[in-house]
């Protein structure tokens, strides 16, 4: 059923009035307004639960209007299955601020490198849970936590308004409203986009995102195979009006993997352990000493190498192999069992309630 919203000035007529025989009655006005983004994005959202949006773009930005965002939403909760898909299957993004909706749909290579690079920090975290000291006791609580969603409050905006985003990957103390280190993985529809994001998590949590990383993996020019590192943190500013906190790019698009693949020279992936929380978490972890965590350019290129690998085909996969003649049987389909009385009484509920909206939404019926 089709819930968008056609503007009401392209279903009048107007005639003279002295044409009218009788008159007919004016149509009440209508306070509904007539969202253009909210049905595409739930048709992306449809297109992507049956498989039709597996080729085409990562990274889908929709600019919405004042109210579109709850539009959305209440579309979603009127279909109850796609709302569950949507949860649990779609990562999507919500600039509260600017009111910008992007649809994220990363690829198996950004996947794969990104598992690795969150494996590579994780392991040297272990290591340093090993210790006995303040520095162990804190490593010990901080965890991978991908994709998780995270919300932040909106300036000048009631306090029911939140950003919403679903970051490639993060690291999380459980005593944190925010993760500490946030890293996204950028790519051609997103490159542009990762700097805003980094602004974003820096200063709408009050920085308790200590550092933004990214890692851009889709190469320039035809045939390049150059990946880039870029590093964000805020940072103090005096001026004459007062204290200002700022984002600063700390690493620029410095490349890590050289246009024929090869590791740079570059030191690569350097955070702290007080980074993976704020400051008020981490005073004790400063206090005692605080420990590198390094990721090289031989090991980012060695993680991302793997993941193309892998998904590209480029070399010979193992697969078990059975002896010849052995026969594979599956089980034979029986027939659907009867549906359950308080089953089928759920579903009738349901396909009333779906004729009451279409009758509620149409004022001709």
């Amino acid at each position: 059923m089709s819930m968008s919203q056609t503007p009401l000035k392209e279903h009048q007529h107007i005639t003279p009035p002295l044409s009218f025989v009788d008159a007919p009655l004016t149509p009440p006005p209508t306070d509904k307004k007539a969202f253009t983004q909210a049905p595409r994005v739930i048709a992306l959202f449809k297109d992507i639960q049956v498989g039709r949006h597996i080729k085409q773009h990562s990274w889908t930005e929709f600019q919405l209007t004042r109210g579109e965002h709850d539009e959305v939403e209440r579309r979603l909760k009127q279909d109850e299955s796609l709302l569950g898909y949507v949860k649990d299957k779609i990562r999507y993004d919500y600039d509260g601020g600017s009111r910008r909706l992007v649809v994220r749909m990363p690829t198996g290579v950004h996947e794969l490198f990104i598992g690795g690079v969150e494996d590579g920090i994780h392991c040297q975290l272990k290591t340093i849970r090993g210790g006995s000291d303040k520095a162990a006791l804190f490593a010990q609580k901080v965890r991978p936590a991908r994709s998780t969603e995270i919300y932040f409050p909106v300036d000048d905006a009631p306090p029911t308004t939140k950003s919403k985003h679903e970051p490639d990957a993060s690291f999380w103390h459980p005593d944190a409203e925010y993760p500490g280190v946030i890293i996204e993985i950028s790519y051609s529809q997103k490159r542009k986009s990762v700097s805003r994001l980094a602004e974003g998590y820096l200063l709408d949590s009050d920085t308790s995102v200590r550092v933004v990383v990214g890692l851009d993996i889709e190469y320039g020019k035809k045939g390049s195979r150059k990946a880039t590192l870029s590093v964000w943190r805020t940072h103090m500013v005096h001026t004459d009006d007062g204290d200002e906190l700022r984002v600063v790019q700390e690493i620029a698009d410095e490349a890590f993997r050289d246009d024929q693949g090869n590791p740079t020279d570059h030191p690569g992936l350097r955070l702290q352990l007080s980074d993976f929380a704020c400051e008020e978490l981490t005073e004790d972890v400063v206090r005692g000493g605080d420990q590198e965590i390094l990721l090289s350019t031989q090991q980012l290129c060695q993680y991302l190498a793997a993941a193309e690998d892998m998904i590209r085909g480029q070399r010979v996969l193992v697969r078990h192999s059975i002896l010849p003649g052995v026969k594979k049987r599956k089980r034979s389909e029986t027939p659907p069992e009867r549906m359950a009385s308080d089953d089928e009484a759920k579903y009738v509920e349901q396909e009333q309630r779906a004729a009451k909206r279409m009758e509620d939404d149409d004022p001709d019926f």
